[in-house]
């Protein structure tokens, strides 16, 4: 199987090709187009994988993050981003929970009440009548 390839031809500021080549020589890769290589495909890897996905950033107490570096170390989670996706799915499942069998549940009990205090004022009126005759 034949695999298709192009080549690119890009204009980089010096500083930058510079830091190419000693990100060569650290990893011992054969040439900066190695270098380059492996940016792209780690760059469209994560690309790929948060594509429909938005960014976010948040204040912790330090407590807490100590706590979720825990159980992401004892494989609850696979790093910081899927812990707080799993956690967020949970807050979100509980509020749509709520707002849908809560609200009706509420309705239900506000509805109850109405018909009792209805059914109260009906007695009231029928005993004051029951009174006067």
């Amino acid at each position: 199987m034949t695999t298709k390839s192009a080549r690119l031809n890009i204009r980089l500021p010096e500083d930058d090709l510079r830091e190419l080549e000693a990100i060569r020589e650290r990893t011992g890769l054969q040439s900066v187009s190695d270098v380059v290589r492996e940016a792209i495909q780690a760059y469209l890897h994560d690309e790929i994988s948060t594509w429909n996905a938005d960014k976010i950033s948040a204040m912790l107490p330090a407590a807490l993050m100590e706590d979720v570096e825990m159980f992401i170390a004892s494989g609850d989670a696979t790093d910081i981003s899927q812990a707080a996706t799993l956690a967020l799915a949970g807050w979100v499942e509980e509020k749509k929970r709520y707002y849908l069998e809560g609200k009706e549940a509420l309705r239900q009990k506000v509805s109850e009440a109405v018909e009792e205090r209805g059914t109260r004022k009906g007695m009231g009126r029928t005993a004051a009548r029951m009174r006067v005759q």
